[in-house]
């Protein structure tokens, strides 16, 4: 290469350098770490045993269902008697038109023992939506609080439950559970399982979550 165009060639080279070298050093801006999304984990078979809105629920069905209960026994005693008196008296038409009336009534005991059955599985379907609700509502307050992005159910568990009497072979089910599983680890640093217990107790003694059951007295 001549001479001269090798100083041109040089020169530009460091004209380049240089004004690369001004734009890096006027221009440039630090720029931040990209930050990495927050997440936190919650063992929720820990958190509804540990609610008092569920006790509280739980202690109102069982009041009711002990009502059903003590009026489906006063109930049943009576259509007894008279069933009982039926049976002694002798084969006749009286008996045949006391009878009847007995079979209707067994009927509609039926009927009402159905609907009574579906009365406590609505509280109970109840109960369980407002703890979901009351469950999603404080731990989008803790995620806040905490500085949390996700707060996710942790299911992992290394405990496979199979049974010999079930229908499905057992490979089968340790495979259905295997794949029903959504998280393999969560880490212990940040499960807020018992501060989001805390919370949702606190909401309840203050009379901030959802109400009783419909039906409960």
């Amino acid at each position: 290469m001549p001479h001269r165009a090798r100083n041109v060639l040089l020169a530009s080279a460091s004209v380049l350098a240089m004004a690369l070298g001004t734009v890096a050093l006027g221009t440039a801006r630090p720029v931040a770490p990209a930050q990495g999304t927050r997440t936190a984990s919650v063992n929720l078979s820990r958190v509804v045993d540990k609610l008092q809105e569920r006790q509280d629920f739980e202690m109102q069905v069982e009041a009711m269902k002990r009502q059903f209960q003590e009026e489906a026994q006063a109930r049943a005693k009576k259509l007894e008697s008279g069933l009982k008196e039926v049976e002694a008296m002798p084969d006749t038409p009286e008996r045949q038109a006391k009878a009847e009336p007995l079979i209707l009534e067994q009927l509609q005991m039926e009927q009402w023992a159905n609907g009574k059955m579906g009365e406590l599985d609505y509280e109970k379907s109840l109960m369980w939506r407002s703890i979901y609700r009351n469950l999603r509502s404080e731990a989008a307050k803790l995620a806040e609080a905490e500085g949390y992005d996700y707060i996710i159910i942790d299911d992992g568990t290394d405990d496979l439950q199979t049974s010999r009497e079930a229908k499905m072979p057992q490979e089968a089910q340790v495979l259905d559970q295997i794949q029903r599983r959504r998280v393999l680890y969560a880490s212990p640093a940040h499960d807020l399982t018992d501060k989001l217990i805390v919370r949702m107790n606190n909401a309840r003694a203050a009379g901030t979550s959802a109400p009783a059951p419909s039906g409960a007295k």
